[in-house]
């Protein structure tokens, strides 16, 4: 009997742990302002680059559709060398929007909905990024023969459109990639990471959460990317690779492969309260790490 009770009681504990889930709807109100410390580590060829910032956030207007909020990343700070192409590019997508306001509509769940003034910022991003791509090619001239200035620049505003921006504003790896979400424990969903489709699990255990993450490229997926990435990098070759697409599939030099590990920790009113997230690629043999760390203040 007591072997037969604690059966039934593991079970209803399993039951409720499974079964647990949560809708995030943040508490809004027009005035409300909240500050992020950011600190990003950035691995590539057994380099670190530590990158440091803050990210404000302002309830600025109540909408009859929900409210308008103002974001900005601002103090950023980093120890990267103009000179190292891998990082270099790697952190100009982390401190293109810096000094940047954006202005946003979220539902009144906290959803975003819209980037406002999307063609400012756009404009401004656009203008940033190509007066830092100007400052490595000066500081390291002999880049330009891997990639030209067109193609850093071209690979620069390919992630400035407005659906890249909305994903960038709600990944994972910022403070609104809750908002407005319910997660019910074990659930899965697909998303992209501005690079590659990832099929990810979350958890739920109260206000702690857990998302688990891994690349999902069919084959078919895999040659688009890669025809599109040598398109943009090294179109001279891009007829030859496409003739033999397959045979460079086959050979596992262009192997993808993408996981992420996120863990949430939420305030009594729901807003994100510390995150922490890791992200490793393996792409074409190049691997490399991007860990971030988020509190409020």
């Amino acid at each position: 009997m007591k072997k037969l009770f604690l059966l039934s009681f593991g079970l209803m504990m399993a039951v409720t742990i499974f079964a647990q889930s949560i809708k995030v709807t943040p508490a809004l109100k027009k005035g409300m302002n909240k500050t992020y410390t950011n600190t990003t580590a950035i691995t590539t060829m057994d380099q670190t680059v530590n990158i440091t910032s803050e990210q404000h956030i302002s309830i600025t207007k109540e909408t009859p559709q929900g409210y308008e909020m103002m974001m900005e990343s601002t103090n950023f700070s980093s120890d990267v060398k103009d000179d190292n192409l891998a990082t270099r590019l790697l952190t100009i997508g982390t401190e293109i929007m810096k000094d940047t306001k954006v202005l946003v509509s979220l539902d009144k769940d906290g959803k975003l909905l819209d980037i406002i003034n999307y063609e400012e910022v756009k404009t401004k991003c656009l203008a940033s990024g190509e007066r830092m791509v100007d400052e490595l090619l000066k500081a390291a001239p002999e880049i330009s023969q891997v990639l030209s200035k067109e193609a850093i620049v071209e690979q620069v505003a390919a992630t400035l459109t407005r659906e890249n921006l909305i994903n960038s504003l709600t990944g994972s790896s910022n403070p609104l990639a809750l908002f407005g979400r319910t997660i019910v424990n074990g659930m899965q969903d697909k998303y992209n990471n501005s690079m590659v489709d990832l099929k990810r699990t979350w958890l739920v255990n109260g206000k702690k959460i857990f998302a688990s993450a891994k690349s999902d490229m069919s084959k078919e997926e895999l040659k688009a990317y890669v025809l599109s990435q040598v398109e943009k990098l090294a179109p001279q070759q891009a007829d030859m690779i496409k003739e033999n697409i397959d045979m460079v599939l086959s050979s596992g030099l262009v192997k993808i492969e993408v996981t992420e590990n996120a863990n949430y920790e939420l305030t009594d009113d729901l807003w994100v309260k510390s995150m922490e997230t890791t992200l490793e690629n393996e792409m074409m043999g190049q691997k490399s790490s991007t860990r971030t760390k988020i509190q409020l203040k």
